[in-house]
């Protein structure tokens, strides 16, 4: 039987912060910076998931890739 979870709740402030996020993400060039929003935000949805959650980088970013 698969584990049910719960959904999480992100308040409507941060998942505003995310979309900017995202915007700023696909409107700069340089890689090395896109590595530092998406950091930003990793670290913002950390923040608002539960404890012992993993989030990769690489996970933030096809999140902004699929959200485009």
């Amino acid at each position: 039987m698969p584990v049910k979870r719960k959904p999480i709740e992100i308040p409507p402030e941060i998942a505003r912060e995310f979309v900017a996020d995202m915007k700023a993400y696909h409107a700069e060039q340089d890689e090395i910076r896109q590595d530092r929003i998406a950091v930003g935000t990793r670290h913002m949805l950390l923040q608002h998931m539960p404890t012992g959650t993993k989030l990769r980088l690489s996970e933030v970013k096809e999140l902004f890739e699929l959200m485009r």
